[in-house]
């Protein structure tokens, strides 16, 4: 009984692995079908104009929209009392994620003050589809 239980499991937990979308296509279609996909993103192997920390997002939208079916687009909005640029205070940070049709990804971050939704600062990275920023389904 043990041996089957084992390789039930074994089985199972082969089958529930996420397959990574290298192309943009695969991603238009995966979004096309309406599959939920999750965005990974590696900091490190991103670009931007601050510095940026080590660090690996994991992120799935609720929501992914394909444009014109060269643009796929998904946001982000997260309370937090840890960000950077004011730790301790309560913040918003809303995010844009971006991939276009010819695997380049651009994650737009800004900051907003939770109380008043004003404006404290933003930024962006950029990164490639396959390297810094991957999309698994």
């Amino acid at each position: 009984m043990k041996k089957i239980f084992l390789a039930c499991f074994t089985l199972c937990s082969f089958t529930v692995q996420a397959a990574e979308l290298g192309t943009f296509q695969e991603v238009a279609d995966a979004v096309s079908a309406g599959k939920k996909i999750t965005f990974v993103i590696n900091l490190k192997k991103c670009t931007s104009e601050m510095p940026l920390h080590s660090a690996i997002i994991s992120f799935t939208p609720n929501a992914v929209a394909l444009a014109n079916n060269n643009r796929v687009t998904a946001s982000d909005r997260h309370f937090t009392l840890d960000d950077p640029v004011a730790r301790g205070t309560p913040m918003f940070d809303y995010s844009k994620f971006n991939l276009d049709s010819e695997g380049e990804a651009s994650i737009k971050t800004t900051v907003l003050n939770a109380s008043t939704y004003e404006r404290i600062s933003s930024f962006q990275m950029n990164c490639k589809l396959g390297e810094g920023f991957k999309v698994f389904e």
